[in-house]
């Protein structure tokens, strides 16, 4: 018929390995050399793999802490042109900052593979997800979508020792075995050849009063996390024993002048006696000590205007008294006359 001396090629499906040149050639008669037509180059374009973002790969969450950069990276191979990457959050905005896109020949020399890296501090948790396309194809290509959050914040506890007391601090209650060792800090400071679950403290003394502790798991991948935050404080026990002492200096019917002090005397062993006080001039010397009959030291301090406050508070009660008997006396009249 009408094709008979027509010899169609057809490629289905094309793939990038059939790029090239093509020919077709009638071989001649005896003697007649082939004739072959121009040849037909053949250029294959390839749209890009479905993009994935490696860090989800096994996971679709990362856990960060508040104020830490992220650096995630998402991958499109076989795309021919090379793929265009871009960024996407979870409202659909497209990301821009600080993100860069390299581009590789694939093994087999006809398609490419662009990777896409994204550094960026989020300032909350968000969803994150990437896409591919090329100018050769209309659609574009998304990969699964990426939850960033925060870790929990880590609180810090208070341990309450005494002086000379032996402690331990566990920086977990369950120790993971995916865990390469632990780190352990007091104020910033890292504790050689401590790597273990449990630090043991002997013989807690006043200087490390106020002190934090906090303690860091490392993973295999060389990424720290702060699991446990201690404040240590020092518990002292409390042996002031406070007495309001009031010292007037006057002669009989009448008055010497001399102004009247009220001063408070701590003191500083624990004790149920009254010292003696010592004055000269009208006045408490403060070379001179404040001792009881035990010879037990105090401390003694001037409280301003401390006599007149005294004084006030005597004069109302002396007002309330007279109020009182006024009252009795009225109630025994009363009681009285019930009587008669």
């Amino acid at each position: 018929g009408d094709r008979e001396h027509v010899c169609d090629l057809t490629i289905e499906p094309v793939l990038p390995l059939d790029e090239g040149e093509y020919r077709c050639q009638v071989s001649g008669g005896d003697g007649v050399p082939a004739i072959a037509s121009p040849p037909a180059a053949l250029s294959v374009n390839s749209e890009p793999g479905q993009p994935y973002i490696v860090q989800a790969w096994e996971e679709d969450m990362v856990e960060v802490q508040e104020g830490e950069e992220v650096e995630l990276e998402c991958q499109s191979q076989g795309g021919r042109p090379p793929a265009e990457i871009q960024w996407w959050d979870g409202e659909g905005r497209r990301i821009v900052s600080d993100v860069t896109e390299h581009v590789k020949r694939m093994e087999d020399r006809k398609t490419f593979k662009t990777v896409s890296t994204l550094k960026f501090t989020p300032n909350r948790p968000m969803r994150i997800k990437c896409s591919a396309h090329n100018d050769q194809f209309a659609d574009t290509k998304q990969s699964d979508v990426m939850e960033v959050v925060f870790k929990e914040k880590v609180g810090m506890g208070i341990k309450t020792l005494k002086e000379e007391e032996s402690f331990e601090v566990k920086c977990e209650d369950n120790e993971p075995s995916d865990h390469l060792g632990y780190k352990w800090f007091i104020n910033e400071k890292e504790i050689i050849n401590e790597s273990k679950n449990i630090l043991k403290i002997e013989h807690f003394v006043k200087a490390h009063d106020k002190s934090v502790i906090k303690c860091f798991v490392e993973d295999d991948q060389g990424n720290t996390q702060v699991m446990k935050i201690v404040q240590l404080q020092l518990v002292t026990q409390d042996k002031e024993d406070k007495t309001k002492i009031t010292e007037s200096r006057k002669k009989k019917g009448k008055d010497t002048g001399v102004k009247k002090t009220v001063f408070t005397c701590v003191a500083e062993e624990e004790t149920s006696a009254e010292p003696n006080y010592i004055w000269i001039s009208g006045k408490l010397e403060k070379t001179v000590e404040a001792l009881d009959d035990s010879d037990k030291k105090f401390k003694c301090k001037v409280v301003e205007d401390g006599y007149d406050k005294i004084k006030k508070m005597r004069n109302k009660m002396q007002g309330i008294f007279k109020s009182v008997r006024k009252f009795r006396k009225k109630l025994n009249k009363i009681v009285k006359s019930f009587d008669d």
